[in-house]
């Protein structure tokens, strides 16, 4: 049992935090059962690559979470419950206008997607059916992404956690019974995936009005809330995130493409070791929502004692998981290798680097759990600019670094990418809390 309050805090949005991101891969793997019993091996990497593209998309508008996270936070620390009504509209509205525009613009993105991806003429129709079906959801799940930021940000984390249930066990159910039962292939895996996610955004935005009341409506007619100008800090906050993202989303990117220029054998390898680091995030992003909330609603309250409180008690936490997941892979990361893959030379290759990625949960714990601090504190800039830093570093070091020592110099430029990011944010987190003042304005 936790000894006090302000752990059992941490733990009341760090635990759903923590269940809800292990569902998701539960999910990818009953997908990958039901799809990988079929006749067709084609099918099975369709599906990889086709969820891969939404995997994508649905990461680089995750600024949506982010920012509403952050803003409802400080809203909740000091108690402005309208600015927490006007946050949240104005994010739900411009999760639903950014998936509308990508729906306007799906051809070219689609054809962007077969572009980057190049997906061989055994993939390519049923990469295409998955894509047109599956893409009509994203308006819902950009307002379902931006619903969860309010419920964090206001410390709901068991709410969310229903909504990551439902989202996940809907679409496992469907899944099994469209292409198990039906037999419906490819089609029936992004149809489950659509009327999920439609069904999950739908509950979304139910629980919210049912949360804050016919208030929202209230706010919503209200002239000024259209205002472009009141949409000013939430478009600031989110292009900074969105740029940030599109560098994080680069660096691994790289790691792909440098991995493929190494040869099959290494880039099957890195994949399952990259596999391992959703593992990881499981953890780290949980104890960083938590900073997120607490990190927030401290600002909100002008309160730099509660601030430098619950980073150093979330910071701790998000410590200790890191250790634990590094002896997990230094101790049994053969064994987890084992269960991905049964080749051996693929096994040889990924047990070559473990004990270099045994070091990645350690030095990646600074950067997550920052992200998570200056999320709170909505310094969005600082984000980006450190990210932008990280990723140029990465990249002078990363071909220099191959050239000499193969995929070992990958992973080495792979680990200074997660500590430039965590040093960068750590220099400027004294700014950080040297800029909170009452009423937690900075």
């Amino acid at each position: 049992m936790l000894a006090s309050t302000p752990h059992r805090d941490i733990w009341r949005i760090a635990g759903p935090a923590l269940i809800a991101n292990s569902s998701g891969p539960m999910v990818a793997v009953i997908d990958t059962w039901a799809i990988g019993h079929l006749p067709d091996p084609a099918l099975l990497g369709a599906i990889a690559l086709a969820g891969f593209v939404f995997s994508y998309i649905y990461w680089a508008f995750g600024f949506l979470r982010m920012s509403t996270t952050g803003m409802v936070a400080q809203a909740h620390g000091s108690n402005d419950q309208t600015r927490i009504n006007l946050i949240t509209l104005r994010s739900v509205l411009l999760g639903i206008f950014i998936g509308i525009g990508v729906l306007i613009l799906q051809l070219p993105v689609i054809q962007l997607a077969f572009i980057v991806f190049a997906p061989g003429e055994a993939l390519a129709g049923h990469v295409q059916q998955y894509l047109d079906i599956r893409i009509w959801a994203v308006p819902i799940v950009l307002a379902r992404i931006a619903v969860v930021g309010f419920l964090i940000g206001t410390q709901r984390a068991r709410t969310a956690l229903v909504l990551e249930l439902v989202l996940n066990l809907t679409n496992a159910g469907l899944n099994l019974l469209f292409v198990v039962v039906l037999g419906w292939g490819v089609e029936g895996v992004a149809l489950g995936s659509l009327i999920a996610e439609w069904l999950a955004g739908i509950l979304a935005i139910s629980i919210l009005f049912s949360i804050r009341g016919k208030v929202l409506l209230v706010d919503l007619v209200q002239k000024q809330f259209w205002r472009l100008a009141a949409f000013k800090r939430l478009l600031v906050v989110n292009s900074y995130l969105f740029i940030r993202t599109l560098f994080l989303l680069g660096a691994f990117a790289l790691v792909y493409r440098t991995s493929t220029q190494l040869g099959e054998v290494t880039l099957a390898a890195n994949h399952v070791l990259l596999t391992f680091t959703t593992l990881i995030a499981l953890g780290l992003d949980a104890m960083a929502y938590a900073a997120e909330a607490h990190v927030g609603d401290a600002i909100g309250q002008g309160n730099r004692t509660r601030l430098r409180q619950f980073v150093r008690l979330t910071t701790s936490w998000a410590i200790l998981m890191s250790v634990v997941y590094a002896m997990i892979f230094a101790i049994g990361g053969n064994d987890i290798i084992a269960v991905l893959t049964d080749q051996q030379p693929v096994r040889a290759a990924a047990s070559e680097q473990l004990v270099l990625f045994a070091l990645l949960p350690v030095i990646a714990v600074w950067s997550y759990q920052l992200d998570g601090i200056f999320i709170g504190a909505t310094k969005s800039a600082d984000m980006m600019w450190t990210m932008m830093a990280a990723f140029a570093i990465f990249v002078a070091m990363l071909y220099w670094l191959t050239a000499t020592y193969g995929n070992r110099g990958l992973w080495i430029a792979f680990l200074m990418f997660f500590a430039v990011r965590g040093i960068g944010l750590g220099i400027r987190y004294p700014i950080l809390v040297r800029q909170v003042k009452s009423a937690g304005k900075f």
